[in-house]
């Protein structure tokens, strides 16, 4: 844990004894993730309801879904009394879930939504009602596009029947016709409102018209969630285009370059970025602003840029 205020470090020891086993603690009690090593994982921060039915209190965990979360995620959760010395107190638990449990996968991207999200929203006590994740590889290489979203309340994941994305067909809809994101990986997920996680990039295989290997996209979508009906609706706001190939009238477009293993996150831009005006035009003074950085255009560059995405809540 990184203490923001002291910019300290502390390590996670255990002096909670475990129920079911005691993989989660090593032989010097530091926490370790159950199961063992991993990577390429998603960890998502969630306020739910505490365990305590009759309390409108929320406590706050860490959600973490791997390549062997078959039928369960894994809970972080600091069990400490105080933050003083090196070692914290935290542990593991292992919530069971139901429904359409996502294939085992890495390299996928997951986020969070909240119940009354909005920008003014700082409410530390703001419950979490879904976790979201999408797109990732399985073992044996083939991605995915699929969205599905878990319940933090039930615990029961619902698979996004993301269908109606698709335009009608018409040819001046030839684009709209294919309104859904390419499978892919490592792409990047973030919350935007309520109902609406914004997505970014990934990689996926290209052709061999295109070199083979990974294609980095460099692709926006917003993806609005309906979750009483099990229902999801793409829509592309940037299509994925090779910032060498810009027509050499638009090299005013500032877009970052294809990539994955990227992080974006949004931003207060009146806090952190004081001197950018808002009242840009079109811009009614709703918009929200995200921050992209780094990733990797796959086995071709890594990235130290960054790039602001503003996203005009009106349109």
């Amino acid at each position: 844990m990184l203490d923001m205020d002291s910019l300290v470090w502390s390590q996670y020891a255990s002096t909670i004894a475990n129920d079911d086993d005691d993989d989660d603690q090593n032989d010097n009690n530091q926490v370790t993730i159950p199961g063992g090593p991993t990577s390429r994982h998603v960890a998502v921060p969630l306020s739910i309801q505490s365990n305590n039915d009759d309390s409108d209190n929320v406590r706050h965990v860490i959600c973490l879904h791997n390549h062997r979360c078959n039928d369960h995620v894994l809970l972080f959760s600091d069990t400490s009394s105080s933050k003083e010395g090196s070692m914290c107190d935290a542990k593991w638990e292992h919530q069971p879930t139901t429904g359409d449990v996502p294939s085992s996968r890495d390299l996928h991207c997951a986020t969070s939504l909240a119940y009354g999200l909005s920008d003014d929203d700082n409410d530390a006590n703001t419950s979490t009602k879904a976790m979201v994740i999408f797109g990732g590889a399985a073992k044996d290489g083939n991605m995915s596009n699929e969205v599905f979203v878990l319940d933090v309340r039930s615990w029961k994941w619902t698979r996004l029947d993301c269908s109606s994305s698709a335009g009608d067909g018409d040819d001046d809809d030839a684009d709209d016709a294919h309104d859904i994101p390419t499978p892919r990986a490592g792409a990047c997920l973030c919350p935007l409102d309520e109902n609406s996680v914004l997505l970014f990039g990934g990689a996926m295989p290209a052709t061999a018209d295109e070199g083979g290997g990974l294609l980095g996209l460099n692709d926006v979508w917003v993806l609005r969630i309906d979750m009483e009906h099990g229902k999801g609706k793409w829509e592309c706001l940037i299509r994925s285009q090779s910032v060498v190939d810009n027509d050499e009238d638009n090299n005013d477009v500032v877009r970052p370059p294809g990539r994955n293993a990227a992080t974006l996150c949004a931003i207060d831009a009146g806090k952190f970025l004081p001197n950018m005006k808002a009242g840009t035009e079109g811009d009614d003074g709703k918009s929200s602003c995200f921050l992209l950085q780094g990733g990797w255009y796959p086995f071709r560059k890594t990235y130290d840029d960054v790039f602001l995405l503003r996203i005009n809540s009106s349109e």
